[in-house]
């Protein structure tokens, strides 16, 4: 190997993390985060993520099952459901846009969207 392999190798890596670090901040915007719930595919609710708010908590009834989910200051989560394999409670709490957790027996989906859209999705890079 010669030294200009090496230098072109050290080159490729390092234009390499500036186009990650480059995409990475203009794909997450900092504006007004919402929570969407949706139930069965309409908007059942639409609460704004406000940094000083406090914790909010509701059930959800359907024809299918109930849910609970909690809404805090970061972003939201399922905290009961009465579905058999609970997945959705074990994928945690979204606090990212355009994240999205479902529960499919109770047809029941938590968006985190922003005001704005992003120009570049996040998982592009």
């Amino acid at each position: 190997m010669t030294r200009w392999d090496r230098i072109l190798i050290i080159l490729v890596i390092f234009f390499a993390i500036i186009g990650i670090i480059l995409v990475k901040s203009i794909s997450f915007n900092e504006g007004q985060l919402y929570v969407v719930v949706e139930v069965d595919g309409k908007e059942y609710k639409k609460i704004a993520l406000d940094p000083n708010g406090e914790t909010q908590t509701f059930h959800i009834h359907t024809p299918y099952g109930n849910s609970k989910v909690e809404v805090d200051q970061q972003g939201a989560k399922f905290i009961e459901s009465d579905c058999k394999d609970q997945l959705c409670i074990k994928m945690g709490k979204i606090t990212k846009p355009n994240q999205t957790t479902i529960c499919l027996p109770n047809r029941i989906s938590i968006k985190l969207i922003s005001k704005k859209e992003p120009e570049i999705d996040g998982i592009s890079y």
